[in-house]
C-alpha cells in the first residue's frame, strides 16, 4: 500500500492480498455471498449518501441539491429524475428503499446548485470508476470478489491509493474514492484524477464514458433489474476502513498520489519554463501561474453565471442578451466538459437562461458541437501559421464588449475575469493584500506608522546619545538602510 499519504490503518497489513482477504467477507461453502456479510450490512443507502454528501466543515448542512434517477420501462417515461436538498437526500433514499421502491434506483455522487449539470456543480466530494469486467475476456465470468482483489493489487503495484469502498452493482463494480469537498474551480484537476484512475483500470473494463462530474450511479440496497438473480441487490463488498465511516482523502493528497506531477512540482515546472522563456527574450524572469484551457473555461463560465444571476435573478435572460450570453457560455463549457456530455450540458444552460428547446439549441450551437467533436478526434485548425485546437476561444475584452458589461456592473456582480484594466488592478491589489495577511506580514499602514515611530526614537537617540547609524541599527535589530529610511521619514514627517 502506498505510504506517501498520511494514513495509518487500524491494524497492521503486512500483505495486501492477505489484508484484502481478511476484509472481504469469507467464502461460505454454499457459494459466494457478496452483499450478505454482517460486516457490510451496516452500509445502506443512508450511510452511502452521508459518505458521498457529508456535512460542511462547520458540522452543518451544505447548500445544493442531490439528483435521483429511476428507470421505469413500463411507465409513461423510461427515465424519471428529480432533485432533493443535500440535507434531506440520505433520509429520502433510505425511506424509498425501506418501502421496497428500489429497482434501478440511482443517485448523483456530486452536489449541484439547482439540477444535475456540470455547469451547475456546487461541490466535488468523490472520484469514481465504473467497472464492467464482463467486457474483458480475461475477467468475463469471474466473480466480483476475484476481480476486485486483482484491482486492489494492481492499484497498489501502480502506487495509486485504494478506493474508499467498492460496490457490487449486479453487473459490475463501482469504486469510489471519497475526498474532502472542493469547489467547481478544481474541476480540471479533478477530471485529470478521474482519467488517470480509469486509465489504470482499463484492463478490467473501466467505463471511460462515465467519468464526468454529473454521473449517477446505483444506490446501495437497490435492485439491478438486469442482473442475475443472486446478484440483483447492490451492496458493498469492500471498504478501506470502517464501513459506517469509509476513509476520506484530502483532495490535494489524492491528486498528488494519482497524477504524475504534484501541485508543488507543477508550480516549480511552470516557474522554470517562465524563467527559460524570459532568458531567451533577455527579460527579467517573472514566474506566474499559467492557466490551462480548462481553467480558463471554468473561470469564464463562473463569471458568466455571476453576471446572469446579477442581471436576471429570476433565471431567464431578457431577449436581447440570450444569444450572446449563451454563445459565450457554450464556448466556455466546451473546454470543461467531455464531448460525450457537452450537448446535454449546453441544452441545460439554454433551457435555464433562455427557455430554448433541445432542437433550437442544437441548431444555434451546432458549430460549437462540431468543433468539440473535431477536437476530441484530434483535429486541428491553422491559425497564424500554427496548428491549434479547433474549439473557440474568446478574449475577455471581446466578451465585455459583446455583453456591454460596464465597470459598475463588474463590481456589483463580483466578476473576476470579465473586467477592465482598472478593475483588474484593484483585484490584483486585493489579492496581494490578502496574500500578505496569510503570510503574517504587517499591513502597509501599520508598517509606515511603526517606521515613523522608530525613526523618531532614532533621531532622539542620535541627538542625545551620539549614536551612529550602525549603533542604531544594532539597537533596533534592523539594517542600516532601514534605520536611515525611518530617520529620514521621521525628519520629513512622511510615510512614503
Amino acid at each position: 500500500m502506498s505510504g506517501r499519504l498520511a494514513y495509518s490503518p487500524a491494524r497492521p497489513e503486512p500483505n495486501l492480498t492477505q489484508s484484502c482477504q481478511q476484509i472481504l467477507p469469507p467464502r461460505p461453502s454454499g457459494g459466494i455471498i457478496l452483499t450478505g456479510s454482517d460486516r457490510y450490512e451496516c452500509f445502506g443507502p443512508l450511510q452511502q449518501l452521508q459518505a458521498l454528501h457529508p456535512s460542511n466543515g462547520r458540522g452543518g448542512h451544505r447548500n445544493g441539491v442531490v439528483s435521483f434517477g429511476e428507470r421505469d420501462p413500463y411507465g409513461p417515461k423510461p427515465w424519471r429524475e428529480w432533485t432533493a436538498d443535500v440535507a434531506e437526500a440520505a433520509h429520502i433514499a433510505e425511506a424509498k428503499i425501506g418501502r421496497g421502491e428500489v429497482t434501478d434506483f440511482y443517485v448523483s455522487h456530486q452536489a449541484f446548485r439547482n439540477w444535475r449539470s456540470i455547469t451547475q456543480l456546487s461541490a466535488l466530494g468523490s472520484c469514481y470508476v465504473d467497472i464492467d469486467f464482463r467486457t474483458r475476456a480475461t475477467w468475463n465470468g469471474r466473480s466480483p470478489r476475484d476481480v476486485l482483489l486483482a484491482i486492489l493489487e494492481t492499484l497498489d503495484d501502480d502506487g495509486i491509493p485504494l478506493p474508499s469502498y467498492a460496490l457490487d452493482t449486479g453487473r459490475g463494480l463501482n469504486l469510489v474514492w471519497l475526498h474532502g469537498l472542493v469547489p467547481r474551480a478544481a474541476l480540471s484537476r479533478w477530471s485529470a484524477v478521474q482519467k488517470r484512475l480509469a486509465d489504470a483500470l482499463k484492463p478490467f473494463g473501466a467505463d471511460m464514458r462515465a467519468l464526468d462530474a454529473a454521473r449517477v450511479f446505483r444506490v446501495t440496497g437497490s435492485i439491478n433489474g438486469r442482473a442475475e438473480w443472486d446478484r440483483r441487490t447492490v451492496g458493498m463488498i469492500w471498504c478501506r476502513s470502517d464501513p459506517s465511516n469509509p476513509y476520506r482523502y484530502t483532495f490535494d493528497d489524492l491528486a498528488d498520489e494519482v497524477l504524475p506531477l504534484t501541485r508543488t512540482e507543477l508550480v516549480s515546472l511552470r516557474s522554470e519554463r517562465a524563467k527559460r522563456r524570459d532568458m531567451k527574450e533577455m527579460k527579467v524572469a517573472r514566474p506566474k501561474r499559467a492557466l490551462s484551457q480548462a481553467d480558463w473555461g471554468e473561470a469564464l463560465l463562473a463569471d458568466l453565471q455571476r453576471l446572469k444571476d446579477h442581471r436576471s435573478p429570476e433565471g431567464t435572460l431578457s431577449e436581447g442578451q440570450r444569444d450572446t450570453w449563451l454563445f459565450c457560455a457554450a464556448v466556455a463549457t466546451a473546454w470543461i466538459c467531455p464531448p460525450s456530455v457537452l450537448e446535454r450540458e449546453i441544452e441545460s444552460l439554454a433551457q435555464e437562461a433562455a427557455g430554448w428547446s433541445d432542437r433550437e439549441t442544437a441548431s444555434r450551437m451546432s458549430s460549437i458541437f462540431k468543433r468539440a467533436r473535431d477536437s476530441a478526434a484530434g483535429g486541428k485548425i491553422s491559425f497564424n501559421g500554427r496548428d491549434i485546437d479547433p474549439r473557440y476561444i474568446m478574449k475577455s475584452n471581446t466578451i465585455i464588449e459583446w455583453l456591454e458589461i460596464d465597470p459598475t456592473e463588474q463590481r456589483a456582480a463580483k466578476l473576476r475575469m470579465l473586467v477592465d484594466s482598472d478593475r483588474r488592478r484593484e483585484l490584483n491589489t486585493e489579492r496581494t493584500r490578502l496574500s500578505r495577511q496569510r503570510r503574517g506580514a504587517t499591513p502597509h499602514g501599520q508598517s509606515k506608522a511603526d517606521r515613523l515611530s522608530m525613526g523618531g526614537q532614532a533621531l532622539y537617540m542620535a541627538a542625545k546619545q551620539g549614536m551612529t547609524v550602525r549603533d542604531l541599527a544594532d539597537h533596533f535589530g534592523c539594517s542600516t538602510g532601514h534605520i536611515s529610511k525611518a530617520m529620514w521619514e521621521a525628519r520629513n514627517k512622511t510615510g512614503d
